[in-house]
């Protein structure tokens, strides 16, 4: 099959692991990297036209996808979390005899930041669309179209043991996310109580100046969500900050380095699991993490994952398994184990929900 994927397909983003997941199963596939023309302008370029949803640069996302889909004519196209496509797009994309199917990795109904209005008339006119937020089904439901669930995996090729000489990937506890006030409060209590914390993410970086400023007053109440919080220095805390972001080989070098990969979800949406569900036990590191329906129904707890609910029983757990290695390795190794065998990775995730695409929409 033809398939033209359309995604933020830069290096270490799971956009790309999916789009060569779908090589990797023996399609033909043409990337469009429709993140790139953000990338390369301003930033009072980028803000404007994301809150007007108009201007050149989104001119030239949809004139980029246009072209691409003329010159490799696909029999699929592929969208992932394209925010700034147009209703007038589609169509054409549609006359070229293309069906269209869209998927988010994120949560588009529940943050009101994350929606645009030209994504909310374009999502009419996919073909199929693919979602992973069980509580966002009665949303998309809504718009009439045929769902296919297919919740978050990990890709193989990255996300793998990949251990390291190198001190600075070393931890007992280590989180790999970006800052929420939940977040904050539980790893501040980790690292109150003397237990060896690493954090990469971003956002996290006011915990170590406590400055106060307007651009990181107005990103830290977004991703607070509401829920209260305080910019302030947190010396315990910073101490733990390893820096921002990480992708790719490096990912992979943190979650193996941690003994126990937290995976804490985030408030401002009810997310039952997410990508670290499966990164961390692909790397070889034992998952504690929030206990949900979803996780318990992908990790056996006590075997493969551990959970908590309160804040006690994860402080509990994590000063445990700090310090049973042949429990924690055993968790560890069953954890990697069920990732394979129950085929959360992105390349079996994309065999199945291609078959239920090829059954829906008739594509040889």
């Amino acid at each position: 099959m033809k398939i033209l994927f359309l995604g933020q397909i830069g290096e270490g983003q799971t956009s790309l692991m999916r789009m060569k997941a779908l090589r990797r199963l023996g399609h033909e596939v043409v990337g469009v990297h429709t993140n790139e023309a953000w990338m390369q302008a301003s930033w009072f370029a980028r803000q404007w036209q994301r809150r007007l949803q108009i201007g050149p640069i989104i001119a030239a996302i949809n004139a980029k996808v246009l072209s691409a889909a003329q010159q490799f004519h696909p029999d699929l196209i592929w969208a992932e979390k394209q925010e700034y496509l147009r209703v007038e797009t589609l169509l054409a994309l549609r006359k070229l005899g293309a069906k269209l199917v869209h998927f988010t990795p994120d949560p588009y109904f529940t943050l009101d930041w994350k929606r645009t209005r030209l994504m909310d008339a374009a999502m009419k006119e996919f073909d199929v669309l693919v979602y992973c937020k069980s509580y966002e089904r009665a949303d998309y439901e809504a718009i009439g179209k045929p769902l296919v669930y297919m919740p978050l995996g990990y890709c193989d090729e990255v996300h793998r043991p990949l251990p390291s000489n190198d001190p600075r990937w070393h931890c007992t506890l280590g989180f790999l996310g970006g800052w929420e006030p939940r977040r904050e409060e539980l790893m501040a209590l980790i690292a109150e109580a003397g237990l060896d914390l690493k954090i990469w993410g971003s956002y996290w970086d006011f915990l170590g100046d406590g400055r106060w400023t307007l651009r990181r007053k107005i990103i830290l109440d977004q991703l607070a969500g509401g829920e209260a919080y305080r910019i302030h220095r947190n010396e315990k805390l910073a101490a733990c900050l390893q820096g921002g972001e990480v992708y790719a080989d490096d990912y992979a070098r943190a979650l193996t380095g941690s003994k126990i990969g937290l995976g804490f979800l985030r408030k401002v949406c009810p997310d039952q699991h997410t990508t670290r569900t499966f990164e961390i036990p692909a790397c070889g590191s034992m998952l504690l993490a929030d206990r949900t329906p979803e996780h318990l129904e992908f990790f056996e707890e006590g075997k493969e994952a551990e959970f908590f609910s309160s804040v006690e029983e994860l402080l509990d757990k994590a000063r445990f398994y700090s310090g049973n290695t042949g429990a924690r390795e055993r968790i560890a190794k069953g954890g990697y184990a069920r990732g394979i065998s129950g085929g959360y990775t992105y390349v079996c995730r994309l065999r199945n929900v291609l078959c239920a695409l090829i059954a829906q929409l008739g594509i040889k």
